[in-house]
């Protein structure tokens, strides 16, 4: 609830620059307005791909989209007068900017490791609910992208530094899972996986 209203007193502060700040930027405000729309069609395709499982390749490709994303929205709260058009477009971005927090923090993963040329084992943050990292499953999709086809919240282990690949194929697979062993006392986890139609 702190961080909420933390959050809301920052957008407050910064539309009061404008009115301290009596000089005008019109080449920096048009190039910030240009940059701003073509971001925010970037992140609301990204928002929907990322619904149905996609994501870009790499593991800091959207952290970098939603961070740069937050970026332009504030230096748009900073440096644009306050009018109508400015109060409207704050119904839209003020969701927004708060969806890409709340994604740059919990969706962020952490690492990823080399199942094989197609697959790989990622860890990212779990949110609100979950009692540990996520371990998820992806498949290169696409060729820019990775789909997310197995998703693992309730293994309850934090800290994990390392996955080893025993075993994968049509089966099924086995993952062992070197973590701090604060929730879990087997330290290598075994993880094991029966293949359902998975991939």
């Amino acid at each position: 609830m702190t961080v909420i209203i933390l959050f809301f007193l920052i957008i407050i502060g910064l539309n009061c620059i404008p009115f301290v700040v009596k000089t005008e930027f019109p080449k920096l405000e048009t190039l910030i307005k240009r940059t701003l729309i073509i971001t925010s069609i970037i992140f609301i395709l990204m928002v929907i791909l990322l619904s149905n499982g996609y994501q870009l390749k790499g593991i800091y490709s959207h952290s970098f989209i939603e961070l740069t994303f937050i970026i332009l929205i504030l230096f748009y709260f900073s440096f644009f007068k306050n009018n109508k058009s400015k109060l409207l477009s704050l119904f839209i971005l003020v969701p927004l900017i708060s969806l890409a927090t709340l994604l740059l923090v919990f969706e962020q993963v952490i690492t990823e490791y080399k199942i094989n040329e197609k697959y790989k084992i990622e860890v990212s943050k779990s949110g609100f609910l979950g009692c540990g990292e996520r371990v998820s499953i992806t498949k290169s999709d696409l060729g820019i992208f990775r789909k997310r086809i197995l998703i693992r919240t309730d293994l309850c282990l934090i800290g994990i530094d390392k996955i080893e690949t025993v075993e994968f194929n049509e089966n099924g697979a086995e993952f062992l899972i070197y973590h701090n062993g604060i929730f879990d006392s087997e330290n290598p986890y075994k993880f094991e996986i029966k293949n359902k139609n998975v991939w």
